[in-house]
């Protein structure tokens, strides 16, 4: 985490997934959004999905649509293929934002 606290992207991310996996220790949400956070301000593509996730399912924070399709939004927009793929299903199925089948298509394929 000294990479991370000295302001790294791909430390935050991973230190984000290690406190959200509880992997080698508990899990603590808190602290992964923190670094999930720094991570994705810095504008790493899966901290910003990942957060999407979070705020998508309401996983260690409470359930908004809204910061999911930013935080989504940010990580496709950085190319990453799992981002469009969640933003697809978001208009497919219509989940915070106006379902829009079109839409959905376009992110999904």
């Amino acid at each position: 985490t000294a990479a991370a606290e000295a302001g790294h992207p791909d430390a935050n991310f991973n230190s984000g997934m290690i406190y959200w996996e509880g992997d080698g220790g508990p899990k603590d949400m808190k602290k992964a959004l923190k670094f999930l956070t720094a991570a994705a301000e810095a504008g790493q593509p899966d901290a910003n999905c990942n957060l999407g996730l979070m705020y998508w399912e309401g996983d260690g924070v409470p359930k908004d649509p809204k910061k999911a399709l930013k935080f989504f939004t940010a990580a496709a927009d950085a190319g990453l293929p799992d981002a469009n793929f969640n933003l697809g299903l978001m208009y497919w199925k219509g989940n915070g934002v106006a379902k829009d089948p079109k839409k959905a298509m376009d992110f999904l394929t």
